[in-house]
């Protein structure tokens, strides 16, 4: 694929700017009880305190992975001065695995507060680029689905983390999240092939 110019591209930032995009959907439109935009927040599991002043939107991104649907794309050919063609090795596309939780200070709240979650990333299933940050390419996109793990995963999950007692929790993919490639190489470009036939 020839491509002209220069366009920007999702870079290493992109996996940090993908989980507080969205933290950002979700203090924008979380409305079914009056929560602080500061208590929405994505937080690594080994600073989380103990226990969780409530109320509290915990957004923990527990694993990630190569999109298994996107591997060994074809590099990317870019036109350059002086008849040069710059060769660019394909995004690497990896999958983002969120697990969502709700602290509040009743069952009823907490379960009022993942209700508002599904509603609100029911809503805004995809990302945009705008959203994400400068860095993003126009049509790149997150999209993002809900994940129904089994009870017997969930409980491992929550004890491999190390929490005393199982919680009740949304599990979202944020899919094909693009990490571009510095990796280049430069060849002339080819821009007419003229074929000389000698008639005898």
């Amino acid at each position: 694929m020839l491509e002209t110019g220069l366009r920007p591209m999702a870079d290493a930032h992109a996996i940090f700017e993908t989980s507080r995009a969205l933290q950002r959907l979700l203090q924008e439109e979380l409305s079914v009880l009056p929560i602080s935009a500061s208590q929405i927040r994505v937080e690594s599991l080994d600073l989380l305190p103990d226990p969780v002043p409530p109320p509290r939107i915990t957004i923990f991104l527990f694993n990630l992975q190569e999109n298994p649907y996107l591997m060994n794309q074809p590099p990317v050919t870019r036109a350059r001065p002086a008849g040069q063609a710059e060769i660019v090795q394909p995004p690497l596309a990896i999958d983002l695995d969120y697990m969502i939780c709700a602290w509040a200070a009743t069952a009823d709240e907490e379960q009022q507060l993942l209700g508002d979650v599904l509603r609100v990333l029911n809503d805004a299933p995809t990302i945009a680029a705008p959203q994400l940050g400068p860095a993003w390419e126009r049509g790149e996109a997150v999209e993002l689905a809900l994940v129904n793990l089994p009870i017997e995963e969930q409980v491992r999950l929550w004890s491999a983390f190390g929490f005393k007692r199982f919680k009740l929790a949304l599990y979202y993919r944020a899919r094909s999240v693009p990490i571009a490639s510095r990796r280049a190489t430069r060849e002339p470009l080819v821009r007419e092939r003229r074929v000389a036939v000698e008639v005898k």
